[in-house]
């Protein structure tokens, strides 16, 4: 499976089953579904994979950071010039 077809399933995934919210998919479905768009920059979707597979809602809540909030989403989004 290549990071592309993993960010597909993740994002699938966290928004029926976790908590991801609507307003985030559309963007990150952007990059998932327009590997020609993003070629060469293959590591930096695998990692925004890994963030969103690994999101949190409260993420920075506590004293020690779990997982990933939006604000690393959007982050490696940035990284990946891709924007609302």
């Amino acid at each position: 499976m290549d990071a592309f077809q993993r960010l597909t399933q993740v994002v699938r995934k966290q928004h029926e089953e976790g908590e991801l919210p609507d307003f985030i998919v559309p963007l990150l479905m952007k990059v998932a579904q327009h590997p020609e768009d993003f070629a060469g920059r293959e590591e930096l979707v695998a990692k925004l994979a890994e963030r969103v597979d690994q999101y949190e809602t409260y993420s920075e809540m506590c004293c020690e950071k779990i997982g990933f909030g939006l604000e690393d989403i959007h982050r490696t989004l940035d990284e990946l010039r891709v924007r609302y």
